[in-house]
């Protein structure tokens, strides 16, 4: 069984049940003298509804995983708001990154500390389809996390990865091509396969001709098709427009 925050095979198997899985992120945390963990989904991903529930996994307290769940505390959440828009991991917890952040925002961190929660590690992890989770890791002291992000930040990382790889539901195929076609592109190839040419569409759709040929051109190559003609065929057979 593969061990997590450690490069493995791809198809190694992870434990099919989630409590098993749950168990080494536990085990993880203990080797390197953390705390907790989180998992949040910031942002569905292209093929998912919005839902008004929120994808939160944690070994926090039940308390309150169950107050931060029923008030819906990622919308304010800062690590959330930030998460949405980094790129890079970052740190969290000071008193200078609080007072980047309106008293709303600020409250979610307030009522943290009273569940041991005050340093972390969050790491944004983005999908090709767009979904944006975050994975969190705390520390018992701000020193103490500071030194495991120096010694094993790379560990960490992966760690973060796998755990967002086996919390995300795998997309078939051609659900997967699908979210990977933007809106303009599927609209080109809707009227390519009406017999519209590259003139036609710009003037239906309000572009010039290069941009239609653009997004047509990106088409042929993701659905690694011969031709937009083609393309159109294969779009059509999988059900993508």
């Amino acid at each position: 069984m593969p061990k997590l925050g450690e490069i493995n095979d791809y198809d190694a198997p992870w434990p099919k049940m989630w409590e098993g899985f749950e168990a080494g992120i536990v085990d993880f945390l203990k080797k390197f003298d953390l705390s907790y963990y989180s998992y949040v989904q910031i942002q569905n991903s292209q093929t998912q509804p919005i839902s008004g529930t929120i994808d939160f996994k944690a070994n926090y307290e039940p308390e309150w995983i169950s107050r931060y769940c029923n008030r819906r505390y990622d919308q304010v959440d800062p690590v959330c708001h930030l998460a949405k828009r980094a790129r890079s991991p970052f740190c969290w917890g000071t008193k200078q990154f609080l007072s980047a952040f309106p008293k709303q925002q600020r409250q979610v961190f307030w009522e943290g500390r009273d569940y041991g929660i005050y340093y972390g590690l969050s790491i944004p992890v983005r999908g090709i389809d767009g979904q944006v989770s975050v994975v969190s890791f705390t520390g018992k002291s701000r020193k103490s996390l500071g030194d495991v992000i120096h010694d094993q930040g790379s560990k960490l990382h992966v760690a973060a990865y796998q755990i967002c790889d086996y919390l995300t539901p795998k997309l078939e195929p051609e659900t997967l091509q699908a979210s990977l076609l933007t809106i303009r592109e599927r609209e080109c190839l809707i009227w390519v396969s009406q017999g519209l040419t590259s003139e036609e569409i710009a003037e239906r759709i309000f572009l010039s001709v290069s941009t239609v040929n653009y997004h047509l051109g990106n088409v042929v190559c993701k659905l690694d098709a011969r031709n937009r003609h083609h393309a159109a065929l294969l779009a059509l057979s999988r059900r993508l427009i």
